[in-house]
């Protein structure tokens, strides 16, 4: 029963340090200088399919932590104070940090691929943006016309040197 809730207890807590560190990244977003909104949601949700099907198997990240859960695993036959430092020893939060950048890389030659590109959100557009639920249409709508807006990318355009 331990060595069932091993995995995803590492995972939980590497998910809590990777939203601390996400919290201190400047707002980006994509875009595309007159995009329509269907091809702009067309386009991600194809970038994020493609990215999610992103096979981590034989990546350092994976087999990291397929090797800490065996870890985890055989050190719950012992005592906590193993398990505890069999999950300090994997590095989970570094591993999920890890697994996140090959797929967002991913996502990223996808986007890069469909023509567009990075731009910095303002504070007053992160402020606006903010206001709206992650799945709130409206939120959605707001981006696109941030994103498809040839003067917004143009002045806010991030090139791919300082990335």
């Amino acid at each position: 029963m331990r060595s069932a809730l091993a995995l995803p207890i590492l995972i939980l807590c590497a998910a809590a340090f990777g939203s601390a560190a996400q919290a201190r990244r400047p707002a980006l977003s994509w875009g595309k200088p007159g995009v329509s909104y269907a091809d702009y949601r067309a386009d991600a949700t194809a970038c994020l399919r493609e990215a999610a099907a992103t096979d981590l198997t034989g990546t350092e990240p994976a087999d990291a932590l397929v090797l800490a859960s065996r870890r985890v695993e055989t050190a719950a036959n012992a005592d906590p104070w193993s398990v505890a430092q069999a999950i300090d020893a994997a590095r989970p939060d570094l591993r999920i940090r890890q697994a996140r950048d090959i797929i967002q890389a991913r996502l990223d030659h996808c986007l890069e691929a469909h023509g567009y590109r990075r731009f910095t959100l303002t504070d007053g557009q992160r402020r606006r943006l903010n206001r709206f639920s992650l799945r709130q249409p409206e939120r959605q709508v707001y981006l696109h016309s941030l994103a498809s807006d040839p003067q917004v990318l143009a002045s806010q355009g991030v090139n791919a040197a300082t990335r």
